[in-house]
């Protein structure tokens, strides 16, 4: 059975417009040779949030395919990983676990069950108060607390 699966890859935005087209047609035979290329999406040439290799502009692309198994995926980064052009990459299995599509995660505001942490991570003791506010409270000087230093005479 193919599992689908994603690439996003950056190539560097300095090199020519022809060198650009040429490596994502090399990654889509790749990809064709072993797999089924569903679709590419080019996203085209954008600022990078930060410098990689001293490059601040990468173009980029998502390809979309299929494979029977994750030797596909693992040829691609060992290909990726070799080629200069290519500043990031990143491989996903779409739907890894196999929960179907059609069933969306439970809302933000459902009921939790009784115990689960709620929006605060846990902190709130059985009374409602921040349990570390209070410990931290509890640890500071005596002359601290308050929000300002006591004098002493």
């Amino acid at each position: 059975m193919a599992k689908p699966y994603e690439t996003v890859i950056v190539v560097d935005a300095m090199i020519p417009d022809e060198s650009i087209a040429s490596e994502f047609d090399a990654i889509g035979k790749l990809i064709e040779s072993q797999g089924k290329l569903v679709k590419l999406d080019r996203w085209g040439k954008r600022k990078l949030a930060y410098s990689i290799r001293k490059r601040t502009h990468g173009e980029y692309a998502v390809f979309y395919y299929e494979a029977g198994s994750g030797a596909l995926a693992a040829e691609l980064d060992k290909r990726l990983r070799i080629n200069e052009n290519v500043l990031r990459w990143l491989t996903v299995a779409d739907n890894p676990i196999g929960v179907p599509a059609d069933k969306a995660p439970e809302a933000e505001g459902a009921p939790q069950a009784e115990g689960a942490p709620g929006r605060d991570g846990g902190r709130e003791g059985r009374d409602g108060r921040d349990r570390d506010r209070d410990r931290d409270r509890d640890r500071e000087p005596a002359e601290f607390r308050g929000g300002r230093r006591e004098r002493e005479e």
